[in-house]
């Protein structure tokens, strides 16, 4: 596919249900973004009938299983893409999301998984990524036309079929890797733009067996343990005490 446009959203959704919650997404933006172009890639036109706008192309796929986004993401019409999964609601003006692309070659933001011990068994890419390198969430993920960006996308897909058995489908191990071994230049959203829900975060304690003790174990903890210490006055004298006193109120996003 031809690049048409200078920016715009992608969805690739297919199935009934996936579709019409990329659409009820896409009325979400509609809301803060009226204009901006929109490209639907999906496996029924029929089911984006009731779209009608002149800012959507709607392009018709043929998935092959439920991470096909591999497969397609490589096509979109733009020169600065925003990638939505279909389970997103926009709640404000995200187009800054598209400026960052001035400067970035890819942006993402982290997600819960680090560095699964699980797959660093089995996958020696992945192993080989250090701890500090976390896995990010490919639902929510912003990329130019650069060469740099276009290389990531084919690394992305051919990690995501080289260990498509060993990950059950999975496409975040082979985005790990293939972000890691490009020469992408990458961003960082803040976690506002990738708002998760409680039972995703959940389901990293249920889970983490596969993960590791280690798994998102505190490394740094960044505070004052007390508005006193700006005027002068450091009352801690024993580091157990000041530890429990800043850990009792740190946040967890």
């Amino acid at each position: 596919m031809e690049t048409s446009h200078e920016k715009g959203i992608l969805y690739i959704a297919f199935g009934p249900s996936f579709t019409q919650e990329a659409v009820m997404s896409y009325q979400s933006l509609r809301r803060y973004m009226p204009d901006v172009p929109v490209c639907f890639m999906t496996d029924s036109l029929d089911r984006l009938a009731t779209i009608e706008d002149d800012n959507v192309i709607k392009t018709e796929i043929k998935p092959r299983h439920i991470r096909s986004k591999v497969d397609f993401i490589g096509d979109s019409p733009f020169d600065k893409t925003l990638y939505l999964d279909s389970d997103t609601i926009i709640v404000r003006d995200i187009s800054d999301m598209f400026e960052v692309l001035d400067r970035f070659d890819v942006a993402v933001t982290n997600d819960y998984a680090r560095k699964r011990e699980k797959y660093s068994k089995t996958i020696p890419e992945y192993a080989k990524i250090p701890y500090a390198f976390s896995e990010v969430n490919g639902g929510v993920m912003a990329f130019n036309s650069s060469n740099e960006a276009k290389q990531f996308l084919t690394l992305w897909k051919e990690y995501f079929y080289k260990y498509f058995n060993k990950t059950s489908g999975w496409d975040q191990v082979s985005l790990r890797i293939s972000l890691w071994e490009s020469r992408v230049r990458i961003h960082h959203f803040p976690f506002e733009y990738n708002i998760r829900s409680k039972a995703n975060r959940q389901k990293q304690d249920n889970f983490k067996h596969q993960f590791g003790e280690q798994h998102m174990a505190p490394r740094i903890y960044h505070m004052h343990y007390s508005p006193e210490v700006h005027h002068g006055r450091f009352k801690m004298n024993d580091l157990d005490e000041l530890e429990k006193t800043i850990i009792d109120q740190a946040v967890w996003y």
